[in-house]
């Protein structure tokens, strides 16, 4: 049985599918879907996040909205976002989700997407002191600069 969170999403992507952008209401979804708003705070930042291949902006004021945009093409301006987001730690899970991603905008073939997943596991990673996440960052983020420097070579 799907719960609210998956109908929420499903929504919005059905939504998406016009156009790569649009402008939501927190309060006016909530109302809509007899929900609180936080629970489309949670969906947002949960399914429609960078990792995955979304921008998400929240505008304050006159009544607020939240501008959700997927991200269709890998090129210098998203690879700055990509950069940017991996200046922190970042976990398995967001990683398997970035990963997807990047295969989806043909940034990475089936066979480095498996590479770079092997080599940033919490097994590969381990270490007395949990620092597992940046590790993973440091890695990721070398890596994907130097595959794009490597693109633009040829």
């Amino acid at each position: 049985m799907a719960t609210v969170s998956d109908i929420i999403e499903e929504f919005i992507l059905s939504t998406l599918e016009d156009s790569d952008e649009i402008d939501l209401s927190r309060n006016e979804l909530a109302e809509y879907f007899g929900c609180a708003p936080s629970q489309i705070n949670y969906v947002l930042s949960t399914r429609f996040n960078f990792d995955r291949g979304f921008v998400v902006e929240s505008k304050r004021g006159g009544g607020g909205f939240i501008r959700l945009e997927r991200i269709r093409d890998f090129d210098n301006d998203y690879l700055k976002h990509v950069v940017e987001r991996l200046k922190n730690d970042i976990s398995y899970k967001d990683t398997k989700y970035l990963i997807e991603d990047l295969i989806n905008k043909n940034f990475l073939s089936n066979e480095q997407a498996k590479v770079l997943l092997l080599a940033t596991s919490d097994k590969a990673l381990g270490s007395p002191v949990k620092m597992e996440g940046s590790l993973r960052a440091n890695i990721i983020r070398n890596v994907l600069i130097n595959l794009f420097k490597e693109g633009e070579n040829e």
